[in-house]
């Protein structure tokens, strides 16, 4: 298999600091000062409500939950992509990739007042003649026209993995940072990794022979670690065990990109074009005839409103004069556990015990005391 040839601008974004020329950079994380448990839960909060069907927060963990909550103060002139990008991520403790076929070198210029981190993430792509595509286990700024199919592997990766044996699961959800001296290879790195987990992959001498700069990636799931590498390459690895190795280790291919299926939900405009609100949801959508929901959290009302009205395709407004009259703060911490209810069901289970109302007026959900 031959790969057209492409611009080798490989890097994985974790880099410690700044040049002189970059001005300021301050971070506000408005959540409450909560327990690091909270802040994981959050994390999950999205991929726990689907308008489609059901998954465990453990099968996919977007970080968009909590990402709206750190506001930028931040200015940057002539900075290179990579040093933007990895400030970042080290600010959010959300890895941000940028592509090998982005030059990460770019000088870019930004100016980010008291914005959403995902929309600064998105005027950095544009700054890099870029797309981001912000996934559940990273931000990757990618090739113009390449984060629909980004999207779509990530969803069919979480449907295949839901599919196989527990013990299988189990090593495709298994956590572990990784990291790499500069000069590793693909092949080295995805061998490696495959042998440590338990697991054999085919195909690995179909990937080009590149050197990558060293690298230091937070605890992430095998499954989105490989993928993550793999993405550089337009492939991944589909989570079907097609047999074993000589030693016994199951054995999973890696296949080209090209083969997923992209839905529309996929090709639904990035951050950019939705005011920070992601993932973005098409204007006047309404949730599924017959759509049931499973969640189980506890997080702050204010966050837990805000990304049930996300994934609900509606606007959200909250009386607040009439919850301080009851004595209720935005910070107030919901504890829920519901399976397989409908979208009233749901809302009802998070207001009633408050003694809140709600209604839908205009794709609007208004939440006010009683």
């Amino acid at each position: 298999m031959t790969d057209p040839p492409v611009p080798n601008y490989t890097r994985f974004i974790r880099t410690p600091g700044l040049t002189a020329m970059t001005h300021t950079i301050h971070v506000r994380l408005l959540l409450p000062p909560l327990l690091p448990p909270l802040v994981r839960l959050l994390g999950g909060l999205m991929a726990a409500i689907f308008l489609d069907g059901i998954v465990r927060a453990d099968d996919a963990a977007p970080p968009a939950a909590h990402l709206h909550t750190q506001r930028i103060d931040a200015t940057w002139t002539g900075v290179p992509l990579r040093e933007v990008a990895g400030r970042l991520s080290t600010m959010s403790g959300l890895a941000v990739v940028v592509d090998r076929r982005i030059d990460p070198d770019a000088r870019v210029s930004l100016t980010a007042s008291d914005e959403p981190l995902p929309e600064v993430l998105a005027t950095l792509a544009k700054e890099a003649r870029a797309e981001v595509v912000l996934l559940a286990s990273h931000a990757r700024l990618t090739p113009s026209g390449s984060a629909a199919r980004l999207r779509a592997a990530e969803r069919t990766r979480v449907a295949e993995i839901r599919r196989l044996s527990a013990a299988d699961k189990a090593r495709a959800t298994a956590r572990s940072a990784w990291t790499w001296p500069a000069g590793a290879t693909p092949r080295e790195l995805m061998a490696t990794a495959a042998t440590a987990a338990g697991i054999a992959l085919t195909d690995l001498d179909t990937l080009p022979h590149d050197h990558f700069p060293a690298a230091a990636l937070p605890p992430l799931p095998l499954a989105e670690r490989l993928d993550l590498l793999l993405a550089h390459f337009d492939r991944r690895v589909e989570w079907k065990n097609v047999g074993r190795a000589a030693d016994g280790r199951p054995t999973f291919a890696i296949v080209s990109l090209a083969g997923v299926q992209v839905d529309a939900a996929d090709r639904l405009p990035g951050p950019e074009d939705r005011a920070g609100v992601w993932p973005p949801t098409p204007p006047g959508k309404k949730a599924a005839a017959g759509a049931t929901y499973s969640l189980k959290v506890a997080a702050p009302l204010d966050a837990l409103l805000a990304t049930l009205a996300t994934r609900l395709g509606l606007t959200l407004d909250v009386d607040r004069a009439s919850l301080q009259a009851r004595g209720i703060a935005g910070g107030e911490i919901i504890r829920l556990d519901v399976a397989n209810v409908s979208r009233d069901e749901l809302l009802d289970a998070v207001l009633d015990p408050l003694a809140l109302d709600w209604q839908i007026d205009n794709q609007t959900l208004r939440v006010r005391g009683r």
